[in-house]
């Protein structure tokens, strides 16, 4: 690994949707600092393993260690920590992205216990083999929200909060928008990710139907959940359409990041952005229709108030647009669907599949034979015009097959039924898989490019293509780490195994592609750093400005430089790009360990 790797990252941001402001927070902020090459003793430990552990019987257990001491190791010694269980294995020479390493693979280790590995002298982290070493982290970050709750007093945490937000930017009146979730490591409620925190809590609900002791009750996900959408629903207008944010900011600035005297009409009562996104409509119609189905029986005028707001976001919008905003409508359409029965949303459902199909790229395209099966976008060419190129998200890359799983999954007489499994299956053998084996920690490169968009390190694949496994740091001013990439990627993962174990069909390869993105999350990278607050060890100090350490809160994690080489900041920067707390990174991370559960 170049000592250029363990870098600390620069500067200060969050959220596609609202990167702009994410600058002004940046200079308000820690001061930025250069990079400085870091060479302390146990900064850059050799061994790159999962610090949560393996289940006995679900996904590889793979060590990888990097292959830099001379002369190399042959082999790893494993012990269980209580003797005298212990064993010897070969380690095999791997070439691939990040430089050469030694891997070994123990996945027919399937006796409980707590264990360490030994690499030349150098000792991993202990890691347990247990069934419950993934589901028992759930509460855990269940808990995050609760910390993040606005509008209402967190003992332990803060104070009541914002019970004057908020004002219009466009005429100054003042609307109740109080409560929901502050989304980061500041206290501004952007629409598109917290309304993901909603969907995610009521995905756990609906995979874990049965919790175990050690699980979030299902009150407890009902409450959080419950919470977060007294916000939501004051932020759809009149016309059905819904708003974009509270406390962005008024110009792209980070005016609004702060605490109130929470009293309306004073001059630090917060804004609305009323801005209305497709996406953000179509993710609140899903939510919606979600809510009314778990408290239907329970709370019927509840869940006819959140049935009629989903039904209104739906009726109000064009359903078209990009790739996820169709996947979107797509997910809205089949959760409405599953709610009322009716047959327009079914027809629209089918529709919005058939546009889908119609985005993703089933030829070798740009001069290559290694790669199809990606989504697409317009995007402009030198001369003006626009041509169909990779789509991109750096949070939901796995929107477009998710919504066709899910679609598969509510109409099971379609027609287009068989047309949509095999998209999914094209994407991830012909697409996700080949990307993932170009390194031996199996990461999903997060962008697949056309030529150099910006003057820094692609990576050629073939042909025209290139890629990257961080964003690009030159392409525009804002980068950050890739965690809610890896949980999108390993929900979809997920997903599909299990539908394929439903089926009778083998889900083991997606399953054993899938723990490796949330691997890297929980320290099997190359600072072997835990990114998730309270578990794991070498976690960075999170970008959590007014409420400090969160634990189950994920940061952004591991981003990349111009050379696309991995920085974290592990020198107590509180850097942003690298350490902040965000909604997706949770939210994804539940959504995807709740369903990998029910995969094996």
């Amino acid at each position: 690994m170049n000592r250029r790797s363990f870098l600390s990252g620069l500067g200060g941001a969050s959220t596609l949707s609202v990167i702009a402001s994410r600058r002004a927070a940046a200079q308000a902020g820690p001061p930025e600092f250069d990079p400085v090459e870091k060479d302390a003793p146990g900064a850059t430990p050799a061994i790159a393993l999962n610090h949560l552990g393996f289940r006995p019987r679900a996904g590889k257990k793979t060590l990888v260690v990097r292959a830099t001491a001379k002369p190399l190791a042959t082999e790893f010694e494993l012990r269980d920590v209580v003797p005298p269980f212990k064993f010897k294995r070969s380690l095999e020479k791997t070439e691939g992205d990040f430089g050469p390493f030694l891997t070994a693979e123990f996945t027919d280790l399937v006796r409980p216990g707590i264990y360490q590995i030994n690499v030349g002298g150098e000792r991993s982290v202990p890691f347990f083999i247990r069934e419950d070493v993934w589901r028992r982290t759930l509460a855990r970050s269940v808990g995050y929200y609760r910390y993040q709750r606005c509008g209402v007093a967190v003992p332990g945490v803060h104070a009541v909060c914002h019970l004057d937000d908020a004002r219009r930017r466009d005429t100054g009146e003042h609307v109740d928008t109080v409560g929901g979730w502050h989304d980061a490591g500041d206290l501004r409620k952007w629409m598109d990710p917290t309304v993901l925190n909603g969907i995610s809590l009521l995905n756990v609900l609906r995979n874990l139907p049965a919790p175990r002791a050690e699980d979030p009750t299902h009150q407890q996900l009902l409450d959080e959940a419950r919470h977060g959408n007294l916000y939501f629903l004051k932020m759809q207008d009149k016309d059905g359409r819904v708003w974009h944010d509270v406390a962005g900011g008024v110009n792209g600035d980070n005016s609004d990041n702060h605490w109130t005297d929470n009293i309306i009409g004073t001059a630090d009562d917060r804004y609305i952005n009323t801005k209305k996104l497709e996406r953000i409509a179509a993710m609140f119609a899903t939510l919606e229709a979600m809510m009314a189905q778990v408290f239907r029986g329970a709370d019927d005028p509840y869940a006819d108030r959140c049935l009629e707001a989903g039904a209104r976001a739906w009726t109000a919008s064009a359903r078209r647009g990009s790739a996820l905003d169709l996947a979107w409508w797509a997910m809205a359409a089949c959760e409405l669907h599953r709610t009322t029965g009716k047959p327009a949303f079914r027809d629209e459902a089918l529709r919005l599949g058939r546009d889908l199909l119609a985005l993703q790229n089933t030829s070798f395209a740009f001069d290559q034979k290694l790669v199809r099966g990606y989504w697409t976008e317009p995007s402009p060419r030198p001369s003006g015009s626009l041509q169909q190129t990779p789509f991109y998200n750096i949070v939901y890359p796995g929107l477009p097959a998710l919504a066709l799983i899910n679609l598969y999954e509510s109409f099971p007489a379609a027609a287009d039924r068989g047309k949509w499994k095999d998209a999914v299956k094209l994407h991830l053998d012909e697409f996700v898989e080949p990307m993932a084996s170009r390194s031996a920690y199996r990461l999903i490169p997060s962008g697949l490019y056309v030529g150099r968009p910006s003057p820094e390190t692609y990576r050629p694949l073939a042909g025209q293509l290139t890629y990257r496994y961080f964003m690009p740091v030159n392409k525009q001013f804002w980068w950050q780490g890739i965690n809610s990439h890896l949980g999108c990627s390993a929900l979809l993962l997920g997903q599909f195994a299990r539908l394929l174990r439903d089926e009778g069909g083998d889900g083991k390869p997606y399953l054993d592609l899938a723990y490796p993105q949330l691997e890297w999350i929980m320290g099997a990278n190359p600072f072997g750093a835990c990114l998730m607050t309270g578990e794991g060890m070498k976690n960075p100090y999170p970008h959590s400005r007014f409420v400090g350490l969160i634990p189950g809160g994920i940061m952004n994690g591991i981003a990349g430089n111009a050379e696309d080489e991995p920085v974290l900041d592990q020198a107590y920067m509180i850097d942003w790009r690298t350490c902040e707390y965000w909604s997706p990174h949770v939210a994804f991370y539940l959504w995807a360990v709740s369903t990998l559960e029910n995969a094996a």
